[in-house]
């Protein structure tokens, strides 16, 4: 039987009654320092926050393989805005932003990439609310993704993902019902001999439906049930390797979101999930799913973070049905001084790839530093290693990537 995961959704939160947020009040990270916060500009009922980050970064391995490393430094800019509704009844907040890289010895890598985030929300009464979201993205697939097909430069894809979202509150009972649709279109690339790399059979279009119950036992404690269901279909009916890749599943799952003593916050939960393919070659998953999402702050000036999961992600390896991934990650921040934070970081993934004798071991770790100079400025800089050891001969790599960074708000 192979361990499954539904996720644990990333701590944002301040309360256990809220669906999936483990966290406490107070984090280093999520800790906003009187004198050192955003301006924004008022227009209207609107409040706007531009922001840009200006970034130099050395790779000693930019196209992640094991042998003839080739290094490079990129130029990374990245401008945002940010708009937010103040109104007193209903929300609305959109984010518009550019990720562009330039490669001083290698521009065949260069990037362009962009998305447009909208979220609006109606207040339907007191504890009634419909969220409804549209993010649209032009990203890049990494270098060290397991599916890049290797060509020149680097894979372009689109992806459109809308979201509808409805919570409703009943004294200590509280409900969501969310529906998502994910669609993503790739671009053909081409290879280092002239060959064009057929990239449409990896367009796909994701919908997944989750409701979501949960009980308020005390005020630092809520249990909770939930199910999905999800259908995965692809716009071309057999991939370039015959393949019909197009599955459906489910889950069900119950947890628990607990604060102690506002420094120890945690989120369990364990389950059951399935997901089955139409070709018959391609080999079932279903099993036990379970994940913890742990913060732990044992200062008002440090931060441990522990986590663990098991996904499942889609793959066009030839004969994979798809990566089953199992990750565990650590991060520890600390306040060195009420504007310097350092945070040292670590992780382990192994994505085993169902249908196919392949095992991926990846382990990163990291160094950082954040200075807040003003108001305006703040400085990072840092230092990245990551690692893939596979069973397959000639998947494995090592990085090194060191970072100075100045990021601008108003």
């Amino acid at each position: 039987m192979t361990i499954l995961s539904a996720g644990v959704v990333a701590p944002t939160g301040a309360v256990a009654v809220e669906f999936g947020k483990a966290v406490i009040d107070e984090t280093v990270q999520g800790r906003v320092h009187r004198g050192y916060e955003a301006i924004g500009i008022r227009a209207g009922s609107f409040m706007f926050y531009p922001a840009l980050d200006v970034r130099g970064e050395y790779n000693d391995n930019i196209y992640a393989t094991r042998g003839a490393k080739v290094d490079d430094v990129i130029a990374i800019v990245k401008p945002q805005i940010t708009g937010r509704s103040l109104w007193q009844r209903h929300s609305l907040t959109m984010t518009a932003y550019g990720d562009f890289g330039i490669y001083t010895s290698n521009s065949s890598e260069n990037y362009e990439d962009a998305g447009v985030t909208t979220e609006g929300r109606i207040d339907i009464a007191e504890h009634s609310q419909l969220t409804a979201r549209l993010a649209a993205q032009r990203d890049h697939e990494r270098r060290d993704s397991p599916d890049d097909a290797r060509g020149i430069n680097p894979t372009i894809y689109y992806r459109l993902s809308p979201e509808l979202r409805f919570e409703q509150r009943v004294n200590r009972m509280a409900f969501r019902i969310k529906s998502t649709l994910d669609y993503l279109d790739f671009n053909d690339v081409e290879s280092s001999t002239g060959v064009i790399i057929d990239e449409d059979d990896r367009d796909r279009l994701t919908w997944t439906l989750e409701g979501r119950a949960g009980y308020d036992v005390s005020e630092n404690v809520q249990v909770y049930v939930s199910g999905l269901m999800d259908r995965r279909t692809y716009d071309e009916a057999f991939d370039d390797n015959g393949f019909q890749r197009n599955s459906k599943g489910f889950g069900v799952f119950g947890g628990v979101i607990v604060e102690i003593t506002g420094t120890i916050s945690a989120e369990g939960y364990v389950g059951y999930r399935s997901q089955s393919f139409k070709d018959m070659a391609l080999v079932d998953i279903d099993g036990v799913a379970g994940g913890l999402n742990f913060i732990w702050a044992p200062t008002k000036l440090t931060t441990v973070t522990i986590s663990g999961e098991r996904t499942v992600e889609e793959t066009t390896l030839v004969g994979s049905t798809a990566s089953l991934n199992t990750s565990f990650g650590l991060t520890v921040d600390h306040e060195l001084r009420r504007n310097l934070v350092i945070t040292l970081s670590g992780g382990y993934l192994n994505r085993h790839y169902e249908g196919i004798a392949r095992d991926d071991d990846n382990w990163r770790g990291g160094l950082g530093m954040q200075y807040l100079i003003s108001r305006h400025f703040r400085l990072r800089a840092g230092y990245n290693y990551n690692s893939r050891r596979s069973n397959v001969f000639g998947n494995g790599y090592d990085t090194n990537t060191a970072y100075v960074n100045l990021h601008v708000d108003y």
